[in-house]
């Protein structure tokens, strides 16, 4: 099975997507599986109204949903606050606001420290053992 990269983004009232690979694929949504139906909407208009589409979206590809740094911030604020947010990756949670938001995109070096901080906790979970 063919799989689609699809490039996720956070905003004010929803998530925003595009192919990765493939220019005239876009979704929107409110939830990352609202994203992956529009996107596949997305495919199948595409497919209806171009012949010659690429191979990757004429075998119902696997969607891959990757994150941009904003669309990063704005999910896992779901299950982190901004505040510890901002303790894992020493990024002011203002700033981790405007870019769940969509307000503004951080620079790269910022965004690295936001990925460094938030891998960095998760390894941390991986190996935490709870007593019973």
């Amino acid at each position: 099975m063919d799989t689609l990269k699809v490039i996720v983004s956070g905003g004010k009232d929803h998530y925003g997507a595009w192919a990765k690979d493939v220019e005239g694929i876009y979704g929107v949504g409110d939830t990352l599986d609202e994203v992956k139906d529009d996107v596949k909407k997305a495919i199948a208009l595409y497919l209806e109204y171009n012949e010659n589409a690429p191979d990757v979206l004429k075998n119902n590809p696997e969607i891959e949903l990757i994150f941009d740094v904003t669309g990063l911030v704005k999910y896992y604020s779901q299950f982190i606050t901004l505040p510890a947010m901002e303790s894992l990756t020493g990024v002011n949670q203002k700033q981790l606001w405007q870019y769940a938001n969509g307000y503004k995109s951080p620079r790269k070096e910022t965004a690295d420290k936001i990925e460094k901080g938030l891998k960095r906790f998760a390894r941390r979970l991986e190996y935490e053992e709870i007593a019973v």
